[in-house]
């Protein structure tokens, strides 16, 4: 029972997005409420199972690698940087590890403890009905986001966003919950995070979706459901609402331009120490080392890249990123059923930091655990 109400209390948090956000250390760090509640679930998953479920995994090779280097590139730098500075960078260390621990725990508790199954669908079918409705209060009643500037916030105005404030973590769910919907022949849930998509005018979202679209019609040989998704698709992204403002407009050109210019400045820095890195996560402390950007400055993408990638690239260098290239291949061949939404993650953290962000990973884990759980019952000898 007590397994319920954690996992319960995680999602209700996950749902409150940045309500529930944390600014720690003079806003140099953030957490979030479920992140307590997953300390103590992981501390009750300990005393359970032990360390035998990280042992399975660290049974990989490619996983222990992946993890050796992160240590490694984080104490290789560590006397560059001050007390301070090295100790907020543990912190997303500790973080990353966090919920890498609990990816592992709560997929063994499933194996153990069957039920959970129905009740992770149960929440994540709730949480998907709460999220639209919150989504729709949110762009009717509270569209325009320039009160949040003062607080590090992007201004949007008329974009679909809920409680995340950034557009792309929301579309990078609102993509997700659609293909999980579709697949789970929800259609009509299906449908209207297609439509909030479409209202949340990020058009990394809207190329990851049709990129996605195309290769899961492609492997299901349903070319006739190809051409209708692309274009009805296609249709409703040139239908919706666009009321004013920049942000609405699918050709903008200073959003491309800021990301080309993040893109050359994290190689800038990646160039500083191309083997290994600065260590995660140092980025911050790195432009402020190479004087690219003001100590003073409280941005909250100062912190990170747009892209995912390139945050690995820098932080844990080319040996880094490539066994995490490795890793990731591997994955996706194992677990085929996952390869939609690896595609859709991966071609949008080209563009915006969906990979790494908690408020995303989450909803990738519980969505994995469930598919990968219900596969693994599926071809079990005795469900036949």
């Amino acid at each position: 029972m007590f397994d319920l109400l954690l996992l319960t209390g995680i999602f209700i948090s996950l749902l409150a997005g940045q309500f529930v956000r944390i600014e720690v250390i003079n806003a140099l760090a953030t957490l979030y409420v479920h992140e307590g509640l997953i300390v103590v679930y992981l501390g009750i998953s300990f005393m359970r199972y032990g360390i035998i479920p990280i042992k399975n995994v660290l049974k990989s090779k490619g996983v222990l690698a992946f993890l050796c280097v992160v240590v490694f590139s984080y104490m290789l730098s560590f006397g560059e940087f001050t007390i301070q500075q090295n100790g907020l960078a543990s912190i997303y260390l500790l973080r990353a590890i966090l919920y890498f621990l609990f990816g592992i725990y709560i997929n063994t508790r499933i194996k153990k403890k069957e039920y959970l199954i129905t009740h992770i669908y149960n929440l994540l079918y709730s949480f998907s009905i709460l999220l639209l409705i919150f989504t729709a209060i949110q762009y009717v009643f509270y569209p325009n986001f320039w009160v949040l500037k003062p607080f590090g916030w992007d201004p949007h105005l008329y974009r679909a966003s809920s409680a995340y404030f950034d557009i792309y973590v929301a579309a990078a769910i609102y993509g997700t919950l659609a293909f999980f919907w579709f697949i789970k022949k929800n259609y009509l849930l299906s449908v209207l995070y297609i439509g909030a998509l479409a209202l949340s005018f990020s058009r990394s979202a809207y190329l990851a979706f049709i990129i996605s679209l195309i290769y899961f019609f492609i492997t299901q040989k349903k070319w006739k459901l190809l051409i209708v998704g692309l274009t009805l698709f296609s249709i409703l992204i040139f239908l919706v609402p666009k009321p004013f403002g920049e942000g609405v407009n699918l050709f903008r050109t200073s959003s491309i331009n800021s990301r080309i210019q993040d893109y050359k400045l994290g190689l800038k820095i990646w160039q500083e120490k191309p083997l290994f890195g600065f260590g995660y996560n140092r980025i911050r402390f790195a432009k402020e080392k190479l004087y690219l950007i003001e100590m003073d400055d409280r941005s909250h993408s100062l912190a990170s890249f747009h892209s995912s990638l390139l945050m690995i690239l820098v932080t844990t260098g080319s040996v880094g990123f490539s066994i995490f290239a490795f890793l990731t291949y591997q994955f996706l061949k194992s677990y085929p059923h996952l390869r939609v939404y690896g595609i859709y993650i991966l071609i949008m953290s080209l563009f915006d930091n969906v990979l790494l962000h908690v408020l995303v990973v989450l909803p990738l884990i519980f969505i994995g655990v469930y598919l990968v759980q219900i596969k693994s019952q599926a071809s079990h000898p005795l469900s036949k």
